[in-house]
C-alpha cells in the first residue's frame, strides 16, 4: 500500500535539513585564507669603530619607491622585466622603511656618529642621507637564484638643503637555494653589505670636527 503524496513530502521535508547539515560538515563553503609568514631583515653585523663619536645629528629619510617595491611583497623578477611575488609570505614593513632601519642600526652599532635619528623625529639635524630605491627583489642568473639590493643615495646639509654628494650602491648576493628561507637569508646579507658602503661613505663626506 502506497503512502498518500502529501506524506511522502512532509517526510521529505523533515529529512531534508538533516542531509543538508551532514552534506555541509564535510565542506566548507567559506574558502580559508592562506597563512600569511612574517620575515624581516636580520640584524646589521657591522663592529663598533674604534674611533671617537663625531658630535654630529644625522637623520636617516626613509627612500622612495615605485610600484612594486613600495609594498611588502616579497618580489622576485623570474625573468627580466616581470615581478611577482612569493605566496604566503610578506615583510613585517614596507621593503623602503626596512632597508632604512637596517641603515639606521648600522650606523648606530658603527658609532661614529653621536645621534642617528629617521624622519619621524622632531630633534635637529646636521645632515641628512636620503634617496631612492630602485632594486629589492630577489632574480634568477643562469639558472641560480640571487638578490639585488640598489639604493641611489644623497647627502643633504640640513641647513642649505644642497646635496653634498650622491652616490648608487647596489648588492648582489647569490641564495644558497630556491626555498624561502634561504632568499630571505640571502636579502640579510645583501643589505649587510649595503650598509657597509653606505656608512663608510656617509661618514666619509661629513666634517670630522663639527665646528
Amino acid at each position: 500500500m502506497s503512502l498518500p503524496r502529501l506524506t511522502l513530502t512532509a517526510c521529505f521535508a523533515r529529512l531534508l535539513p538533516f542531509a543538508l547539515s551532514g552534506l555541509l560538515a564535510g565542506c566548507s563553503v567559506i574558502p580559508k585564507s592562506e597563512p600569511v609568514r612574517l620575515f624581516t631583515l636580520p640584524a646589521p653585523t657591522l663592529l663598533a669603530s674604534s674611533e671617537a663619536a663625531r658630535e654630529l645629528t644625522l637623520r636617516v629619510d626613509t627612500p622612495g619607491a615605485g610600484a612594486p617595491l613600495d609594498g611588502r611583497r616579497l618580489l622576485i623578477m623570474p625573468t627580466p622585466g616581470e615581478f611577482q611575488a612569493y605566496g604566503g609570505a610578506r615583510w613585517r614593513d614596507d621593503a623602503p622603511r626596512l632597508l632604512r632601519d637596517h641603515l639606521i642600526e648600522a650606523l648606530r652599532r658603527d658609532g661614529r656618529l653621536s645621534t642617528v635619528i629617521d624622519e619621524t623625529s622632531r630633534a635637529q639635524n646636521d645632515a641628512a642621507l636620503t634617496g631612492h630605491l630602485g632594486a629589492f627583489h630577489a632574480r634568477y642568473r643562469e639558472g641560480n637564484a640571487e638578490v639585488v639590493v640598489r639604493l641611489d643615495a644623497q647627502l643633504l646639509d640640513d641647513r642649505s638643503r644642497e646635496v653634498r654628494a650622491s652616490r648608487r650602491f647596489e648588492a648582489v648576493m647569490a641564495s644558497d637555494g630556491d626555498g624561502l628561507e634561504a632568499v630571505v637569508a640571502a636579502f640579510g646579507r645583501a643589505a649587510d653589505r649595503l650598509a657597509v658602503e653606505v656608512v663608510d661613505w656617509t661618514l666619509a663626506q661629513l666634517p670630522r670636527d663639527p665646528a
